[in-house]
């Protein structure tokens, strides 16, 4: 099995942690910087506060591997770089053709606006970056990825695609759920408690213990990666020893209601008048009509598909005038290029950067009781 970490939902952890236990440290004082004294202007991490870190990043990091162990024959660390998306909003809401009048069309947008920085909190990446994610590379073999352009999003989704084994993916983000779909591997999110009330394990509804146990069975076609891999259903029950709390994913419901309600996290505004109780009402008949078959012509944006959506959001809504259903089909194609996440859905250049920067011939395999001596032993950093 492959473990896919999203590195930006990891490091949030350790520099909260990291900066609360500094904030509780008289002896660091008030802030968790200081001048660069080697660079004028550029400031560092305290001392004991980048120990913290760098203690908390090794220990985090194995108690997330630990349920499975020497069982995972990769780890793919994922980060974020400048989205794609940010510019893809600004040529739509600057066109005069998109939306033009309609209710539908926010008077501001800003990809993700809505969320909070801290100015100097580049100083906990930098250190990471430059010092951490290269001994966890070199000294436990773990994959790892930041590509210009892309979010750490568009990353776990391609390598989902691409991979050949059954997959785990460790998130905050709720849209990596939609993930789970797939027609040959299993695909589980997991979640921290964070906020929610207990952790969580997301599972596929058409889960399938077969395609693992087929990769077991089929033993001189597999690489030494699949033959230690464990079987999916031996993972998903150390999870819920684990204290994770399963629950199943419907995709077709999953993936409409994010389209037509929006992403409030992400600034997204949901399509005109699709309250839940709308929304409902189209999934339903959208199932009806297509079963999860309706997924597969969302992700080819099959035009019979995309008819028959906006048909019966006009009709739910008693639409009649042309210019309003043609920004209902805009806003729906809008929401689901940003939404969903499926590569060929991606702008072209974005493909072909994935592509050329991930190189499944190149993976490494992770090394557990590495992690285990540099966890032990991080004066190796």
């Amino acid at each position: 099995m492959d473990f896919v970490i999203d590195g930006n939902a990891y490091l949030n952890v350790a520099v909260s942690v990291s900066r609360n236990i500094a904030f509780r440290d008289k002896r660091i004082g008030s802030k968790y910087y200081v001048s660069d004294i080697l660079n004028d202007g550029e400031f560092i991490l305290k001392e004991q506060v980048k120990l913290e870190f760098r203690n908390f990043c090794l220990n985090y990091f194995y108690s997330l591997i630990a349920p499975v162990g020497k069982k995972i024959g990769r780890v793919h660390l994922v980060f974020d770089s400048r989205s794609w998306r940010k510019e893809y909003i600004k040529k739509f809401f600057d066109s005069d053709t998109n939306f033009g009048d309609s209710k539908s069309a926010p008077d501001e947008f800003i990809y993700k606006g809505t969320r909070k920085k801290d100015n100097m909190i580049y100083l906990f990446f930098e250190y990471f970056q430059n010092e951490i994610a290269p001994a966890l590379t070199k000294l436990s073999g773990v994959n790892y990825y930041r590509i210009n352009g892309t979010e750490g999003d568009d990353i776990i989704a391609y390598l989902c695609e691409i991979l050949n084994t059954d997959v785990m993916v460790y998130t905050v983000d709720g849209d990596i759920a939609q993930l789970t779909y797939s027609h040959d591997k299993n695909i589980i999110v997991i979640y921290p408690k964070q906020q929610r009330k207990h952790k969580k394990l997301c599972v596929p509804q058409d889960f399938n213990p077969e395609w693992a146990q087929d990769e077991e069975d089929n033993f001189f076609s597999l690489s030494e990666s699949h033959v230690a891999t464990p079987s999916i259903n031996q993972t998903i029950t150390t999870l819920k020893e684990k204290d994770y709390v399963e629950y199943t994913i419907d995709p077709v419901v999953d993936i409409f209601t994010k389209i037509f309600r929006g992403d409030k996290k992400d600034n997204i505004p949901k399509m005109n008048n699709m309250t839940p109780t709308k929304t409902k009402k189209i999934i339903e008949i959208i199932q009806k009509e297509y079963g999860n078959n309706s997924v597969d012509l969302l992700d080819g944006l099959d035009e019979t598909f995309v008819n028959f959506i906006v048909k019966n959001i006009s009709i739910l809504n008693k639409i009649s005038d042309i210019d309003q259903l043609a920004d209902v089909r805009k806003h729906f194609l809008f929401n689901t290029r940003l939404i969903r996440l499926y590569s060929k859905l991606f702008p072209q250049p974005i493909q072909d950067l994935l592509k050329s920067s991930i190189i499944r011939d190149e993976f490494t395999k992770f090394s557990f009781s590495n992690l285990i001596n540099l966890k032990n032993n991080p004066t190796l950093i």
